[in-house]
């Protein structure tokens, strides 16, 4: 069941009512009651009583006025469970997943329902799941005293994305601090996979400037995005933890690169790798030329896989001058991915020893 700010509602728990003054989340909203308190509320435990243009007159009703409108609540809890599954549905819907199998990340996403003019009108705040894992989450709102509210809890499909709320820009700075604790799920596992707790805090000005709205692999609209976690592949010496696989974060701190791209970002979303050997590795004397050639491969296939999840649109890839060896071996790789663009750097600043790469699926 839907409700609408102004909608005079029951509680099927506890006696008593109220008025819906806000949409908190697609399963919560704000309910507040006679003595002037709003209480947030699961909308599977209430009824509808009258719609917005009646409400006007809750508050001058009596106890005694609410117990002649009752209706046969079991009949009504049960249809508003039946209309509050419909809705999960539809609040769910399919990622894209590209040439990368093995993308781990789970994102935060800020999408403008205008993707003409991005920095106003209504803000989908989602949770993009690209994993084969199901997750179950809860997200958590901090509040000024440091303490949590959760607005939102469910289960994510794998490789699928969740709609948490719909909100204005007013309404914006309550979901923009705040933590994503999630389960991951899977049928048949190796390992127990340690839940993580997600802490994020944004800047108000980063939802001001479009550039910071970008297409993504995962969805056809631009969007905000934030790395919650990112998976983490070795596993613990520790005999304690013998058995556990630490997969993922258990604290995400934005400021901080968790990711080999990141260490070579010079813009937002953007990259430089000097692929000489000596900007690699501090001693490499003792290496052969076919070993050297191995090594700057394998770092610039590791710098290709961390820039396709991380969402990296553009990567530069110094490779110098020298016999073209290195440089054909990145391009035939290249070839092998769809999704990228591969021209030569600026000449200006290059020369002939760097080549310039787009994701053409991130604009």
């Amino acid at each position: 069941m839907k409700f609408q700010p102004g909608d005079k509602v029951r509680f099927l728990n506890t006696s008593g009512g109220g008025v819906v003054t806000k949409i908190i989340s697609p399963s919560l909203v704000s309910v507040a009651i006679e003595d002037g308190f709003e209480i947030p509320t699961l909308i599977n435990e209430l009824i509808r009583v009258e719609s917005k243009e009646s409400a006007s007159g809750f508050f001058n009703k009596t106890e005694e006025t609410f117990e002649k409108e009752k209706l046969s609540i079991d009949d009504q809890k049960n249809d508003d469970i039946i209309q509050s599954e419909e809705n999960e549905g539809e609040r769910l819907f399919p990622l894209r997943k590209g040439k990368n199998d093995k993308i781990s990340n789970i994102w935060l996403a800020f999408r403008p329902h205008d993707q003409k003019w991005l920095i106003t009108g209504l803000v989908d705040i989602c949770i993009f799941n690209p994993t084969d894992f199901d997750i179950i989450y809860s997200f958590l709102q901090r509040q000024a005293d440091n303490q949590y509210i959760g607005a939102d809890y469910d289960v994510i499909p794998a490789v699928s994305g969740i709609v948490i709320a719909t909100v204005t820009r007013e309404a914006l700075p309550a979901w923009i601090n705040g933590s994503v604790q999630m389960l991951f799920y899977k049928e048949l596992l190796p390992r127990i996979i340690i839940p993580v707790n997600a802490v994020f805090q944004l800047k108000a000005s980063r939802f001001l400037k479009e550039d910071n709205y970008i297409t993504n692999t995962f969805i056809t609209e631009k969007a905000l995005m934030v790395n919650l976690s990112a998976v983490v592949e070795s596993v613990s010496e520790s005999e304690e933890n013998e058995g556990y696989e630490p997969v993922l974060d258990s604290k995400i701190i934005l400021e901080k690169p968790r990711s080999l791209i990141d260490k070579h970002r010079i813009a937002p979303f953007e990259a430089e790798v000097d692929l000489h050997i000596s900007a690699l590795k501090d001693d490499y004397s003792k290496l052969s030329q076919f070993d050297i050639l191995k090594f700057q491969k394998d770092y610039f296939l590791q710098c290709i896989e961390s820039a396709l999840e991380s969402q990296y649109r553009r990567i530069i890839f110094i490779h110098g001058i020298g016999n073209g060896t290195l440089r054909n071996t990145i391009i035939d790789v290249l070839k092998q991915y769809e999704e990228f663009q591969v021209q030569n750097a600026s000449f200006k600043k290059y020369g002939y020893g760097a080549i310039e790469v787009i994701n053409t699926l991130i604009k």
